[in-house]
């Protein structure tokens, strides 16, 4: 407590002596600004008591004593101004002692109304009580100073005009006593409002100090929270990553085992299983994209793409599960019809448009079709479902919002397929928009800019999205290059219920024996993971098994999906996947690849 009083006190005496500088300051400036007008005034005087009768010498002897004063005080208030290290009390001791001996010469004059008529007098008072006016607005930030100052004027003034004796001497000897009162207030109230505006301005200097601080705060921790939500999705992308090399084993393996003859409780078990790893891995899907769209890991290739093909490959997927519900999936698309967009990121948010209305929609029909209007082509998916009321049609787009699911089951979603949609439209530049009513069904309607339909391309992704039949693979050869022996065997058991001869390699080295071991059997492709234990990757194996087998075709693995890898593998003429990659899925890509090969 004992310390806390003292650094009070020592607060406010730094305070104080911040004020008392400032008013030394103040009256330095003010008293060197009037410097040469207090000067003609002094020879005014000087010419008053000349012309009036008084000796010259005197006269010149007084305007001489006078201008010396005044000179050596502003030299000596410029010095008391800058020596800091003097306490200011003392230098403020010698100012009110510079400005008395100021006043004084100043007062003196008085004494030529010895030698004066009356006109004379009064034209000198005249001239008197306006310098001592004048010193109030340049030295009332010091009353000592003021007060001596103005004394020292009007007090002799006052004394020779009462020494007159009638009534005119003494009412007018009363005048300046009374102005001297008058001044003196004045320069008090003067006083009064420079202290006000002093602490007025300190007062707002500290508040713009408090609110620099508080900005800097807030954007220190506005940053930390930005690097907190970076490192989150960092997190999460990480995370998802990780847990996609388990689940790849296990979609695989699932699919293997349901294509086995079971018993009906078997069967019944191995359908659950893959049911459960299917949502597992929608779940991942949606997390990851949550996460790489908000890390700013991925960014779009924009491409021509043919709209008309997007769009009745995503009815041939989504059908399916349409029909399964009793829905009719409709499907219209002018043919010819190109966009600017890319097109993982496109498909991926329409399929979320089409799972959320196949979800929300118990009974009617769900519309998936595009249009050109004005400079924009207009993709809409229309459902006939609940709908949505107009206060909620904001928030579905936030994520975890599933408002037609009060039980929060898990059969429809998670809730992360709209703010997937929102993310993705952002990065696109796409502009969506929702109308809905309860009960009234839900149209949501995507604006893309249209493209030239000279040159369209459409990635794998997109085509083998479209094409959900499997392909034959009876007696394919197929090599398959991956470090986790979990996925090595589980590729092979789904290959093999495929039909396909399989060779697992754990290394690149094992692989290109495998290539020249047998060379009536060589494989004709290759299933490449991306990110192997050795030095290179999947992509630079595949160059070095090509340069063993020129022609091999071959396929990429990953759970890594960041946009450079993408591009790196389609300037490599190399289809990617995803992990974790389906039985399905993997059978027709193989198809895919073997048959742009010619193999």
């Amino acid at each position: 407590m004992t310390t806390t009083r003292a650094d009070a006190s020592n607060a406010e005496q730094a305070d104080a002596e911040l004020y008392d500088e400032r008013r030394l300051n103040v009256l330095v400036r003010f008293s060197a600004s009037l410097r040469w007008p207090m000067t003609m005034i002094v020879c005014i005087i000087a010419a008053i008591a000349w012309g009036g009768g008084c000796p010259p010498l005197g006269v010149l002897i007084w305007l001489a004593a006078t201008i010396a004063i005044r000179e050596t005080r502003a030299a000596a208030l410029v010095r008391l101004d800058r020596a800091v290290t003097q306490p200011i009390a003392d230098r403020l001791r010698q100012v009110a002692g510079w400005t008395l001996a100021l006043g004084l010469a100043h007062g003196s004059a008085a004494l030529f109304m010895l030698k004066l008529d009356t006109a004379y007098d009064a034209v000198l008072t005249m001239v008197l009580i306006s310098m001592s006016a004048g010193a109030v607005s340049t030295t009332f930030t010091v009353l000592t100073a003021f007060n001596v100052y103005v004394g020292a004027i009007a007090l002799p003034t006052f004394v020779l005009w009462m020494a007159g004796g009638d009534a005119l001497h003494l009412s007018i000897g009363l005048l300046v006593l009374l102005f001297m009162t008058v001044q003196i207030r004045f320069a008090r109230q003067n006083m009064q409002l420079f202290e006000e505006s002093y602490r007025m301005r300190l007062e707002n200097v500290a508040l713009l100090r408090q609110l620099s601080l508080e900005r800097e705060q807030l954007a220190r921790a506005r940053d930390a929270a930005v690097q907190a939500d970076q490192s989150k999705s960092r997190f999460l992308a990480a995370a998802s990553h990780d847990l996609r090399q388990p689940l790849q084993s296990l979609s695989l393996n699932s699919g293997a085992l349901t294509r086995r003859l079971l018993d009906g409780e078997s069967r019944l078990i191995a359908d659950e299983i893959s049911v459960g790893i299917e949502a597992l891995r929608q779940m991942l899907d949606a997390l990851l994209d949550v996460s790489t769209l908000d890390a700013g890991d991925r960014s779009p290739t924009l491409q021509p793409i043919p709209l008309d093909l997007l769009i009745h490959g995503l009815g041939a997927r989504f059908r399916p599960a349409a029909t399964s519900k009793g829905l009719l999936l409709l499907c219209e698309c002018p043919p010819g019809t190109v966009v600017i967009s890319d097109v993982d990121m496109l498909q991926r948010l329409l399929s979320n448009l089409l799972d959320n209305a196949i979800k929300f929609t118990p009974s009617g029909s769900i519309r998936l079709s595009a249009a050109r209007e004005g400079g924009q082509v207009r993709v809409t998916v229309a459902d006939t479902g609940i709908g949505i009321a107009e206060c909620d049609q904001a928030r579905v787009f936030d994520d975890l919002v599933q408002l037609g699911n009060p039980h929060r089951d898990r059969n429809f979603g998670h809730g992360l397929g709209l703010g997937i949609v929102r993310r993705l439209a952002q990065l696109l530049g796409a502009t969506c928009a929702i109308a809905s009513a309860p009960g009234s069904g839900t149209r949501v309607t995507l604006d893309l800019p249209p493209g030239d339909a000279s040159a369209p391309v459409l990635s794998h992704a997109a085509r083998h999205d479209a094409s959900p039949s499997y392909p034959s693979l009876i007696a394919r050869r197929v090599l398959v290059l991956d470090d986790d022996a979990n996925v090595r065997s589980a590729y092979a058991h789904a290959l093999q219920s495929l039909g396909c001869q399989v060779c697992c390699c754990a290394n690149l080295p094992d692989a290109l024996t495998a290539l020249t071991a047998l060379p009536g059997q060589r494989p004709e492709i290759a299933l490449v993971d991306y990110r192997l234990s050795e030095a290179c990757n999947g992509l630079d194996a595949i160059a070095q098994l090509r340069a063993v087998q020129p022609g091999l075709a071959a396929i990429i693995v990953s759970a890594d999906t960041s946009a450079a890898l993408r591009e790196r593998a389609a300037r490599s003429g190399v289809p990617m996947l995803r992990k974790p990659v389906s039985e399905a899925m993997l059978a027709v890509v193989i198809g895919e690849a073997l048959q742009e090969a010619g193999v």
